[in-house]
């Protein structure tokens, strides 16, 4: 709503006004107009414009787009005042500007582009608005008397360091972190959130010492939407008491013992999209097994993860390769080489012993000639 009122406000005849107000008349423009092609996610023509030291970058004056003092020479001003059918045209989706903004966005320029730190706060909480919707979870009711058991089981929970918080003011949903606390949290410590079912959504128990006999608990949780219980001792047998889990949409089984039977029980929990499986007994075959029956679910068994890092290393291998010298030996001294001292020369590395000696060589490289290592492959000729 706020910028609505600021879009009409910033409609009003420039003669009947005093100094444009930026946050009032200009913010609510470049976030409605501009932004999506100038802003956090994408810069078009390296045009960056959700915050004043973006859009006035230190040290880089010859390339501002918005010159203050002078719209005339500001390429911000020509380009959202050239003709619709021009593809230069700024905004490139959407209708143009108008004549009054347009003229609004010139005489804030002409006027020294005033940009206040209010303003930049102001887009800042207009786009998070924007990017962060109201969270919303259809929970059951919850009487007096469950109240009060939430309440006696968040401040238990609270007393032995584990983190329990609501998910955001607008909802009574809750979530609760007990992977702080690693081995201390064990299958006594999951008991205590059964009276958090009404209200409990994620969950992350994760390297905890929870076991298969404790699973029965996370079980009794039926409003969950998000387990995590990474590198914890849950197995098949601790994966099938998830099934009363109706809206479990995110598990995160990573370095437990899951296996294809689990997989399949816990593939079959009818929101469920996304499962992390990496590090488990979970085989490609059981991947295979659960696709046909339920499509919907994501199982992440990170086999990409090991390619990426045999990757890495192979570069990193030619990498060090490449620039290892071709000598052991300077050739200016005859003494044993300092690597931080090179050159490249005719395609090889030539290192030395010290800087002189470096200096020496690129100085007069034919004097040392014979000294240096013969290319790799090259023939001799006859």
């Amino acid at each position: 709503m706020r910028i609505v009122v600021s879009l009409l406000l910033s409609l009003v005849p420039l003669a009947a006004q005093a100094k444009i107000d930026f946050q009032k008349q200009i913010a609510p423009l470049l976030v409605s107009r501009c932004i999506e092609c100038h802003g956090p996610k994408e810069q078009k023509g390296d045009l960056r414009l959700d915050s004043r030291a973006f859009a006035f970058l230190e040290g880089e004056e010859d390339m501002w787009s918005i010159i203050t003092k002078k719209p005339d020479e500001s390429e911000f001003i020509y380009r959202i005042e050239l003709p619709i059918d021009d593809e230069d045209i700024m905004p490139a989706k959407g209708e143009p500007l108008s004549k009054e903004q347009q003229a609004l966005f010139r005489q804030w320029i002409k006027e020294g582009a005033d940009w206040p730190a209010a303003g930049d706060k102001w887009i800042a909480d207009e786009l998070a608005a924007a990017v962060l919707p109201k969270i919303t979870f259809e929970l059951p009711e919850v009487s007096a008397e469950q109240t009060k058991g939430i309440d006696k089981a968040i401040a238990a929970l609270r007393d032995k360091g584990i983190v329990v918080q609501q998910v955001a003011a607008d909802t009574n949903a809750v979530e609760v972190n007990m992977s702080l606390l690693r081995d201390k949290v064990t299958d006594a410590e999951l008991a205590l959130l059964r009276p958090l079912a009404p209200v409990l959504v994620w969950l992350n128990a994760s390297r905890t010492a929870v076991t298969d006999d404790g699973a029965k608990h996370l079980g009794a949780l039926t409003q969950l939407r998000r387990l995590n219980v990474a590198n914890t001792k849950i197995g098949d047998k601790g994966y099938s008491a998830l099934v009363p889990l109706k809206q479990l949409e995110y598990l995160n089984a990573y370095g437990t013992a899951l296996g294809d039977d689990g997989l399949a029980i816990v593939a079959s929990l009818p929101k469920l999209q996304k499962l992390y499986a990496w590090q488990t007994k979970v085989s490609r075959d059981g991947v295979k097994a659960i696709k046909d029956h339920f499509a919907r679910v994501e199982v992440d068994l990170g086999d990409y993860v090991e390619e990426r890092l045999a990757a890495a290393k192979k570069e990193i291998a030619a990498r060090a390769e490449r620039e290892k010298p071709a000598n052991k030996i300077c050739p200016v001294t005859d003494k044993a080489i300092d690597v931080a001292h090179f050159v490249e020369h005719e395609g090889q590395r030539i290192a030395f012993c010290c800087p002189k000696c470096k200096a020496a060589f690129q100085k007069d490289p034919a004097k040392f000639a014979a000294k240096l290592p013969k290319k790799k492959g090259k023939k001799k000729k006859k």
